[in-house]
């Protein structure tokens, strides 16, 4: 599939934003998760967002209760 670029920002924004996943964006488009990623890297760009930060997203605290 051939996007434009507007339709590259938007996909790339979706994932930027948490609204889809880069592996559902290269199913429901038909790329690979390297270009979704692409797109999302394009869109930050773009927009002048920052980096996500991964260890944000995937960060879960745990408590460690001493005794």
């Amino acid at each position: 599939m051939s996007c434009t670029r507007e339709e590259r920002l938007d996909i790339g924004k979706q994932i930027y934003n948490n609204e889809i996943s880069k592996s559902d964006a290269a199913v429901k488009y038909s790329i690979s998760e390297g270009t979704a990623r692409d797109y999302m890297r394009l869109s930050r760009v773009v927009n002048g967002l920052p980096p996500k930060n991964r260890m944000q997203k995937e960060a879960n605290p745990v408590k460690i209760c001493s005794q």
